[in-house]
């Protein structure tokens, strides 16, 4: 089976903007643009082919859809039907007007998440690119980039978290002094559930790490 791209989005507690992060994330890595010109035509840039030689970064579209987990204390479902997951109400049916071809929604106990999630990636190996959104389901998948985002509300934060963002390569923040010790020499972001502070310059380094993580991953395909 193939894997694709996998992006995992966590956070320290409910409603603390990882929604609108995959939103943001869908919206951008579905339509093609490059965010970041190059200062001189041809040079360095002109070696990364497929990029254009007049963009230093792009992101090319692609089709990219999401996982949304739920933690249930006793069953494990999955629902992969778009009209029921299209609800404006919904998270998922967000990440559909955001762009997402598919969208699955996984609800387990931890005990079943390895199994209900490989059912899942199953069903989305056709795809470019994927979005996790859930704590667990990050730490079984291991995505090459991950993002974690702090609440600000540090007696709501989950079992956990200093671990999860510990292996967190951007942090976003709403109140940068309840910030443990762990993640200070990570890419930091101001941000909350409405949406994070310096969009473009958070795009940017999503695109950088896309195109530095792919090439790794290619090496590391020839290498074996």
């Amino acid at each position: 089976m193939k894997r694709p791209f996998i992006i995992g989005i966590g956070g320290t507690c409910s409603n603390a903007g990882k929604t609108s992060t995959a939103v943001l994330l869908l919206k951008y890595l579905t339509q093609a643009r490059c965010m970041r010109q190059a200062t001189e035509k041809g040079g360095e840039a002109a070696d990364k082919a497929p990029y254009p030689p007049t963009f230093q970064k792009c992101v090319a579209p692609g089709k990219w859809g999401a996982i949304k987990y739920t933690k249930t204390e006793f069953y494990a479902s999955l629902v992969d039907d778009k009209e029921a997951l299209s609800r404006k109400d919904k998270d998922t049916g967000r990440f559909i007007e955001a762009g997402a071809e598919e969208v699955v929604w996984i609800k387990s106990p931890p005990q079943e998440l390895e199994d209900i999630l490989l059912l899942a990636l199953e069903r989305l190996s056709a795809l470019d690119g994927i979005i996790v959104e859930g704590n667990s389901a990050i730490e079984f998948l291991q995505p090459a980039i991950v993002i974690f985002i702090f609440g600000n509300d540090k007696q709501r934060w989950k079992p956990g978290t200093e671990r999860l963002a510990g292996i967190s390569d951007i942090i976003v923040y709403e109140n940068e002094s309840e910030l443990p010790e762990v993640v200070k020499t990570k890419r930091l972001f101001p941000g909350d559930r409405a949406g994070i502070k310096g969009t473009q310059s958070f795009l940017e380094l999503i695109s950088d790490l896309i195109y530095e993580r792919k090439t790794e991953r290619s090496n590391n395909d020839k290498d074996r």
